[in-house]
């Protein structure tokens, strides 16, 4: 017998057979937050444009924005462990 088409057929033996399918409860799954609750929002600024790995980074996107005309006035605040920075702009 092949590998391939072995594998699955012992899984599922092994399922069916130790009645792992049963055991585990049906329960609803939590509602899902929305992304914004663990980004801080910085004051003025109600546009999310995304998440850089330095301060630095993330200021060149906000001028490159506001020079091209994108945005008039853009801010950078700190994520969840400080190592992340979020983008947010005016427009």
């Amino acid at each position: 017998m092949r590998v391939r088409t072995a594998l699955p057929a012992l899984i599922t033996l092994a399922v069916t057979g130790l009645g792992l399918a049963a055991a585990a409860p049906a329960t609803a799954a939590p509602a899902p937050a929305p992304a914004s609750v663990s980004v801080a929002q910085a004051a003025g600024h109600d546009v999310y444009r995304g998440w850089y790995l330095s301060k630095g980074n993330c200021e060149e996107a906000g001028r490159a924005g506001v020079t091209r005309g994108h945005w008039d006035s853009f801010s950078c605040a700190p994520g969840r462990g400080g190592f992340l920075w979020h983008l947010w702009s005016n427009r």
